[in-house]
């Protein structure tokens, strides 16, 4: 009977322990997606945000958006002007003094538009590569940096201060 409640009582004790790193371990679990989701919301987003706006194939093709709907936009206020001078001169105004005389504007903003629309960005590639792993946070962190944990590993404080106490 001694031998049966000493089993009994050594079982009961490996399930305690067996809980009890479970726990542990579930713990530690919720603490890390805390953190991650902490990250995320205060340097990841911003981060992927700031990568993909900042991305030179994003800045080139809005470059050359702007300035194709600058050029349409340009062409069509010269012809509209053109259109009501005409009504007061009998039609004697014509586009041909415009350096887009013949020039399909409104298809090449089009066509700029489309570009972009079809194009790629590498910001965006690298993004799904670590959206696609199980460990996106980490591979996130790994590639947009985590600014906080450098600035105290050196000395800092985390706000750019020098990280002294102000005591001599």
């Amino acid at each position: 009977m001694l031998a049966e409640a000493t089993a009994r009582a050594t079982e009961a004790e490996v399930r305690v322990s067996e809980a009890a790193e479970t726990r542990d371990s579930l713990a530690s679990s919720f603490n890390q997606h805390k953190a991650d989701r902490e990250w995320m919301r205060c340097h990841g987003i911003s981060d992927i945000v700031k990568a993909i706006l900042d991305a030179p194939e994003n800045a080139t093709g809005i470059e050359l958006i702007k300035l194709r709907a600058h050029d349409a936009g340009f062409k069509a206020g010269y012809n509209r002007c053109i259109s009501h001078m005409n009504i007061l001169a009998q039609g004697k105004y014509t586009d041909e003094r415009s350096g887009f005389h013949g020039v399909d504007t409104v298809a090449l903003l089009d066509a700029a538009l489309a570009s972009y629309n079809d194009m790629s960005i590498s910001a965006l590639e690298q993004l799904d590569q670590c959206l696609d792993a199980e460990d996106y946070v980490d591979r996130l962190r790994l590639l947009y940096g985590d600014d906080d944990e450098d600035e105290v590993e050196a000395g800092g404080d985390g706000t750019g201060g020098a990280g002294t106490s102000g005591t001599k």
